[in-house]
């Protein structure tokens, strides 16, 4: 049986495109055919089609998965194709948290939520979250869905033993993912400014895509306004060694986002024994948990950076947050396991 993959969009990189290039080598050395197709992809990625010629592909004998995240304008047509089908849920971002930088995003995501109700088509559902997975409560019996992290610890970030580090010599606080919007960096930058002025001589590295030339003006000058401008790296997209090397440099993780429907890079951080500072109110406090600081959604920056300074000023908490975060990253890696994958996949085969 071949098992037929779609999302979107497939780039490497990418969470959602990182995620099915995964699972279609995990399931390949598993022994089954894969096949990978999208709309839009990175051309030098051999192994993915266009998604049209999936239609002609497909037969009653195949497996489809649906990677989700954003509307599928094609999502009815998937759905009427003869094999059995799986749905992976990543979340779609509330509309509101885009439109003042990116209304062509709201929009699309708008779509997105109106169309949730046709996922109730597919044999079986996946979410990256039990936050996530509440989002299908009118359409589906939450219970059914399973929950399996969106990562694979073949991720070079994810590789190895992870926690074996040496402290880092400063306090650099690391902030990591796309800068637009509803990721709220400007209270990130507040927040290490806070940190500076309660005595700890903060720094901060932001790494990901600056694809919001707006909202890129809005946060140099705000960390110009606050006097924290040369305390921040902005490094744009890097590649894995770069990123690794961000890792070591940090001392934290920290995320002020409104929304993640995971949110890897805390999965990430707390694999190699990085605490991570996460926002209530979606999936990463779930990822998080006690294993790290979850701040209330209301709290101001000021308000989490005295929790941030109070929490590095315990040496003895501290360490044990560490060891914290690395068991809570081992326990959530378990989860993505092939006999995990295969038996979702064998549930579908079997309806």
């Amino acid at each position: 049986m071949r098992l037929l993959i779609c999302a979107q969009d497939i780039f490497e990189g990418d969470a959602v495109g990182n995620h099915c290039l995964g699972l279609a080598e995990m399931a390949a050395q598993g022994g089954w055919e894969s096949r990978l197709y999208a709309q839009n992809f990175d051309a030098t990625v051999a192994q993915v089609q266009p998604l049209e010629t999936l239609f002609a592909d497909a037969t009653d004998q195949d497996l489809l998965y649906v990677s989700y995240s954003i509307v599928a304008p094609l999502l009815d047509r998937l759905l009427a194709l003869p094999c059995r089908k799986i749905c992976y849920y990543h979340g779609v971002t509330d509309p509101a948290l885009l439109r003042e930088f990116e209304p062509v995003t709201a929009e699309l995501c708008e779509r997105a939520l109106a169309q949730l109700p046709q996922l109730a088509g597919f044999d079986v559902i996946v979410a990256n979250s039990k936050h996530v997975a509440q989002d299908l409560a009118p359409y589906v019996d939450v219970a059914s869905i399973v929950v399996i992290p969106p990562v694979f610890d073949t991720l070079s970030t994810l590789a190895g033993n992870g926690a074996a580090r040496r402290e880092p010599d400063t306090f650099n606080m690391l902030v990591l993912g796309r800068v637009v919007p509803h990721k709220r960096i400007e209270d990130a930058i507040e927040v290490c400014a806070r940190v500076a002025e309660g005595g700890l001589d903060a720094t901060m590295t932001i790494v990901g895509s600056m694809p919001n030339y707006d909202y890129t003006r809005f946060l140099l000058k705000s960390a110009r306004e606050l006097g924290v401008l040369t305390r921040i790296d902005f490094t744009g997209m890097v590649d894995d060694a770069d990123l690794l090397s961000s890792y070591d440099r940090a001392s934290m993780l920290l995320s002020m986002s409104r929304h993640e429907g995971f949110c890897i890079p805390a999965l990430e951080a707390m694999h190699r024994g990085i605490p991570a500072v996460v926002r209530d109110g979606h999936a990463a406090a779930e990822v998080v948990a006690d294993a790290g600081l979850v701040v209330g959604t209301a709290q101001t920056p000021e308000q989490i950076a005295a929790q941030i300074i109070a929490l590095r000023n315990d040496a003895a908490g501290w360490s044990t947050l560490t060891h914290k975060a690395f068991e809570r990253a081992r326990a959530l890696l378990d989860l993505t396991c092939w006999p995990r994958w295969e038996t979702v996949l064998q549930q579908a085969v079997r309806g």
